[in-house]
């Protein structure tokens, strides 16, 4: 395996070598309407413009429906172009039907990076091109790399990136097109060996998980941050973040809770988040509750910002991240960061996470609420030194995941005999 993590140079040798110019084009990245949608991508590419000099393109889905629609109707707020952490986003229109018609978008989206490129960045020269989804991004990154020569980059960051579950034009272009990307960098084993049972080249597909942003997620005492949120010093809680859908698993914690109760009389599931673009799972979540009868065990905190999260992670006596499925989940990263244990389920990069350093919490089988019954069991018995725990996960942060990166755009660009 291609483990750029231990292939990650020194500072002066990554500052000292001529920054890439990369043109990065994302379906998912946050604008001013959904600051925090695809933060991920920001937060990477952030970390790597200390290296390269980094231009984005985020189109925004239109159509004359988008406006009557509560999910999209404020998209026609986000401005065409935005500066943000140093890095200018394009945020141009393609025509896009909502759940109909995907086939459509390989051309509406590739005529709308198109006219960046020819309007607004004509004079610019870009080393490679980098796509941080499947769909879609591939075909015009398929097409971009052709008439501009350049080697195509490509994240994979979830089991949905694949259209798998829409088994329709969508899985079969990113079956199609995905081999062809010089180099793929998968968040987690799960996600490398499915791009390479689509005839991904070995060679060219990468591990590197997400990085923790440390200078928003950091260890405080645990009473201060319980008395920033008004919580008792001796409520004992679970924490919970994220949508509010199915494939997040709080209905596999609620399950046990009652007899979590048994042994820690009190303990209450605190839930950070709201309704996803899964769906909305309340009802069935709230049904959950009243089977079990925890409506007095159970809060719903709805969503918070990152200035408050921090407090909810260093006031919770363990992080339980229950999904079904992930790809590299920034909560995990985290809450560990914030000095949080936790018990998270085997999906994705978690165990990569949970391997990386002793005494983290718990790995448990994923879709398997006794399971994580046993974990929360084991990791509320214990005391942990929480102040150490975040020291250590402090090391993987967005730099390191950036160096990590730098080695694969400047490995693309050997293969490609571009000189870095």
């Amino acid at each position: 395996m291609h483990d750029a993590s231990r292939q990650s140079k020194s500072d002066a040798e990554l500052l000292a070598a001529r920054r890439p110019r990369v043109l990065a084009v994302s379906f998912l990245f946050p604008n001013e309407v959904s600051p925090n949608h695809g933060i991920f991508v920001l937060n990477r590419l952030k970390a790597l413009s200390r290296y390269a000099d980094i231009t984005v393109i985020n189109p925004i889905p239109w159509s004359p429906l988008h406006r009557l629609l509560g999910k999209y109707q404020h998209n026609s707020q986000i401005p065409y172009k935005t500066q943000r952490d140093g890095l200018t986003i394009f945020h141009p229109r393609y025509l896009s039907i909502p759940k109909v018609l995907k086939g459509v978008e390989i051309d509406t989206y590739r005529k709308a990076v198109v006219n960046v490129l020819a309007n607004d960045l004509k004079h610019n020269y870009f080393d490679l091109i980098d796509l941080h989804w499947t769909f879609p991004d591939l075909p015009t990154g398929e097409y971009l790399s052709q008439i501009l020569a350049r080697p195509m980059l490509l994240t994979l960051r979830g089991m949905e990136v694949f259209h798998e579950q829409d088994g329709d034009i969508r899985q079969r272009v990113v079956a199609r097109l995905l081999p062809g990307a010089s180099q793929v960098i998968s968040l987690s084993q799960e996600l490398k060996q499915k791009s390479l049972a689509l005839g991904s080249n070995a060679e060219n597909n990468h591990v590197i998980r997400n990085g923790v942003d440390t200078d928003s997620f950091y260890y405080i005492e645990q009473r201060e941050a319980r008395r920033r949120l008004g919580i008792n010093d001796d409520e004992k809680f679970i924490l919970m973040v994220g949508a509010l859908i199915k494939r997040k698993g709080f209905d596999l914690v609620i399950d046990r809770l009652a007899e979590l109760r048994r042994t820690f009389p009190g303990l209450k599931l605190r839930i950070v988040g709201s309704q996803g673009h899964e769906g909305d799972f309340r009802s069935q979540l709230q049904a959950c509750i009243a089977t079990n009868k925890l409506q007095d065990a159970v809060i719903f905190q709805g969503p918070v910002n990152n200035q408050q999260l921090k407090h909810w992670y260093n006031a919770a006596d363990v992080f339980c991240l229950a999904s079904r499925g992930e790809g590299s989940p920034n909560v995990l990263t985290e809450a560990l960061a914030c000095g949080c244990p936790a018990v998270a389920s085997d999906v994705g990069a978690v165990s990569d996470i949970m391997d990386s350093e002793a005494g983290l919490g718990a790995l448990v089988s994923s879709e398997d609420s006794l399971a994580i019954e046993k974990g929360l069991t084991e990791v509320l018995s214990q005391c942990y030194d929480r102040q150490a725990l975040a020291a250590a996960m402090a090391k993987y942060n967005w730099d390191w995941c950036a160096r990590s990166v730098m080695t694969i755009y400047n490995t693309a660009l050997k293969m490609c005999e571009v000189t870095p």
